[in-house]
């Protein structure tokens, strides 16, 4: 199994490709991304993970709008 932080930088370089309407990112949705985060998030003392998921969430309705 994958540590914590190796599955958050994943959601955070999926963010990116869905950001980008990169052709690479798949399927992926914006809710995929929000549900690997939020399973990662694992200790984060500094709140870099808390507002990276509050990203997400903002920005989920723009990028299904797309």
């Amino acid at each position: 199994m994958t540590s914590e932080a190796t599955r958050f930088a994943a959601a955070v370089a999926a963010f990116g490709m869905l950001l980008r309407d990169s052709k690479f990112k798949g399927a992926t949705s914006a809710e995929q991304v929000l549900a690997w985060a939020e399973a990662a998030r694992g200790a984060d003392a500094e709140g870099y993970r808390a507002e990276f998921i509050t990203l997400v969430k903002k920005a989920a309705p723009l990028i299904a709008a797309k």
